[in-house]
């Protein structure tokens, strides 16, 4: 009942343009294809309709979470009551400000900006190219490859500040960030658009190069998140789960990939969230034993828990 009256808000409200989806799918939106069904699935058309929606959720004391790309989150099983996904804020466009930027809207995927890069000259995010995710995504994470970090170009971020519902500016600091760190890493600022510098002239053959190495390295073979484990200088978790010989491990329908260590795939798509967190824990402990280092997970693993209505307190 309280999620029924909660869904009136969208339906008979001009504040808010977009779609809910009921009893949704979360396994449709990850790239592990793995989670139970969303109770409301809600996707803003627009930053202010995006705006109220958190603002509807927060008041009422609903649980929910903020989706980008799915891909590095694992849903639990037997799902959550509303998720909000930000990928129709995908808006790109350039702009000027001391030389050549690009403005994109938070839910814009990166294959998408690749493309406008490529078809506008622009360079600077050639490394990212098959990156999966959205921009906003990975500025909550600061996601890095082939030696760029989100932070590298990044300029400012438009965000909603959760805590008082006003929209404001993020100038870079550089403090600010560090590998897999940002300040947006609590999840109270909520991230609605980012600028970044680019440079002029797109590098093709850098683009190419990156994408090969990505097949290479299997990283389209199965259903995966990426990488489950966090590097730590030169502690390469990837190396160190190898050492234990756990390519090829499975648990239930869940399997760290034969070709990548770092990687857990779903192959046959029968795995769950119970299996993926399992095979997680036995990687911890056997990594812990061999070498004595705890691995640290970037993957996100998204419960009820996780999701407990947002009070304002840390």
């Amino acid at each position: 009942m309280i999620l029924r009256n909660f869904e009136l808000l969208f339906n008979d409200s001009n504040n808010f343009r977009g779609s809910v989806l009921h009893d949704e799918k979360l396994s449709k939106h990850t790239s592990m294809n793995v989670g139970g069904p969303a109770s409301l699935f809600i996707e803003p058309a627009d930053s202010e309709s995006l705006v109220y929606a958190l603002k509807c959720c927060i008041e009422g004391k609903i649980e929910f979470f903020v989706l980008g790309g799915g891909s590095n989150v694992i849903f639990c099983d037997e799902g959550i009551d509303v998720v909000i996904c930000t990928r129709k804020l995908n808006s790109i466009q350039s702009g000027l400000e001391g030389g050549k930027t690009i403005k994109v809207g938070a839910g814009a995927v990166w294959a998408g900006v690749i493309q406008f890069c490529k078809r506008e000259n622009l360079g600077g995010f050639e490394p990212f190219t098959g990156l999966s995710g959205t921009v906003g995504g990975a500025l909550f994470m600061n996601a890095s490859c082939f030696g760029l970090s989100t932070d590298s170009r990044l300029l400012n971020v438009t965000y909603l500040d959760t805590d008082d519902f006003k929209i404001k500016e993020y100038k870079k600091n550089p403090a600010d960030w560090a590998y897999k760190v940002s300040p947006f890493n609590d999840g109270k600022k909520i991230i609605l658009e980012a600028e970044f510098s680019v440079t002029e002239g797109f590098d093709k053959s850098l683009s190419e190069a990156t994408i090969a190495s990505r097949r290479e390295k299997g990283h389209f073979k199965a259903p995966s998140a990426g990488s489950v484990f966090k590097n730590d200088g030169d502690k390469i978790a990837g190396r160190l789960i190898d050492e234990c010989g756990l390519k090829g491990k499975t648990v239930g329908g869940a399997q760290v990939a034969p070709w990548h260590a770092n990687f857990i795939i779903n192959p046959e798509g029968k795995a769950t969230y119970k299996d993926v967190l399992a095979l997680v824990e036995l990687i911890k402990n056997e990594v812990y034993k061999k070498h004595g280092i705890q691995l640290k997970q970037e993957v996100l693993f998204i419960d009820k828990e996780f999701c407990a209505p947002y009070t304002g307190e840390d």
